[in-house]
């Protein structure tokens, strides 16, 4: 079948790329020999461009319907299936509905060097779409072939591929950031660790300068020690007889003071003594006027019921109350003579000391 030459530009999105499609040949099993005059290397370069236009337009997509109030997302799936019909119908009409051709033509332009990696991958999965659409009819091709179904699937599978992709890389930054934390975590632990063991041993120096000091200071103290006990085996004898017969009248001095202030408390508790019995005194004298307060009570009741008048009030017996009350008193008052019998005691013997002064 003789194919004359059909270029047809087709025009996408907002890039407004050209696809050049020349097909030449003498039957569809060889027209592929000649690859300079089909141009395959200037179709591959316009369909890289347009491959990296339908993948932008399928992450906008992903990445609308990832948004938790997206718009509507429709429109961009509406520009790729445009562009996608109009590079199918330019591929099925240069090939005249034959399905070999395409067959052929597409293995030719996806091996292009501009057409590697994903872009290769991607090429394949396109040419793939475009024959299990069409026919073995070419009439049937050229005129009645699904367009928007093949396109519809094709926008499936890359926004499937774009959104496994950026879930991909999402699980790659989260890791990354994972271990960019814990990274960073280990080393502040690090810095942590590093941290204490300064300081224990800051902490260890500074008790290894203590107890030198205190060596330092203890060994001074000895000498000072021992030079006081060299000192005084120096002194002469009446030297330290005059201390001696010191040491003696600083004790007697003292002892005397301790005298004045027994003495002092001695009377001090005999003149406490000496109020408390004044005051006994007073309570007896007081009890004896309510006792007479009573009986003349009691008469003068028994004078109106007619009865016989009690006896004086010199007579009365001393109630109960009175002699337990009585012990109390005079616990009151022994405790002052018993505080100055026990001050007396208490006293040191006296010291007689001399005044000579030694020769």
């Amino acid at each position: 079948m003789k194919l004359s030459c059909f270029v047809l530009a087709a025009t996408h999105g907002m890039a407004g790329s050209a696809i050049v499609f020349q097909l030449r040949g003498s039957n569809v099993h060889n027209s592929w020999k000649d690859a300079g005059a089909m141009q395959p290397t200037v179709v591959a370069k316009t369909l890289s461009k347009v491959e990296s236009e339908w993948r932008s337009q399928a992450l906008q997509f992903v990445e609308c319907n990832a948004e938790p109030n997206h718009r509507n997302c429709e429109a961009t799936a509406g520009t790729f299936q445009k562009s996608c019909g109009t590079v199918v119908n330019a591929v099925v009409a240069a090939s005249s509905g034959d399905r070999e051709t395409v067959r052929e033509y597409m293995a030719v332009v996806c091996d292009e060097p501009q057409l590697k990696g994903w872009k290769h991958g991607r090429c394949q999965i396109f040419a793939q779409a475009i024959l299990d659409t069409m026919t073995a009819n070419s009439y049937e091709n050229r005129e009645h072939l699904y367009v928007t179904g093949l396109c519809s699937h094709f926008w499936q599978n890359i926004s499937n591929t774009e959104s496994a992709l950026v879930a991909q890389e999402h699980q790659l930054q989260d890791k990354q950031i994972e271990t960019a934390k814990r990274a960073h975590e280990a080393a502040a632990a690090d810095a942590a660790r590093k941290r204490v063991r300064e300081a224990a041993e800051a902490r260890r120096k500074a008790a290894e300068a203590r107890i030198q000091e205190a060596k330092k200071r203890g060994a001074a103290e000895a000498a000072r020690r021992e030079a006081e006990k060299k000192k005084k085996a120096a002194k002469p004898p009446m030297a330290l007889k005059a201390a001696a017969e010191l040491k003696a009248l600083k004790k007697a001095a003292a002892q005397k003071k301790l005298r004045e202030r027994a003495e002092a408390a001695r009377k001090a508790a005999e003149a406490q003594a000496a109020e408390a019995e004044v005051k006994l005194k007073e309570a007896e004298k007081q009890t004896q006027e309510m006792r007479q307060k009573v009986f003349e009570v009691r008469a003068a009741k028994a004078v109106i019921r007619g009865a016989q008048p009690a006896k004086a009030s010199s007579e009365i017996r001393t109630p109960p109350h009175a002699k337990t009350a009585s012990p109390v008193i005079q616990n009151a008052l022994n405790k002052p003579k018993i505080a100055a019998a026990n001050a007396t005691q208490t006293l040191p013997k006296k010291t007689f000391v001399t005044n000579k002064q030694p020769r």
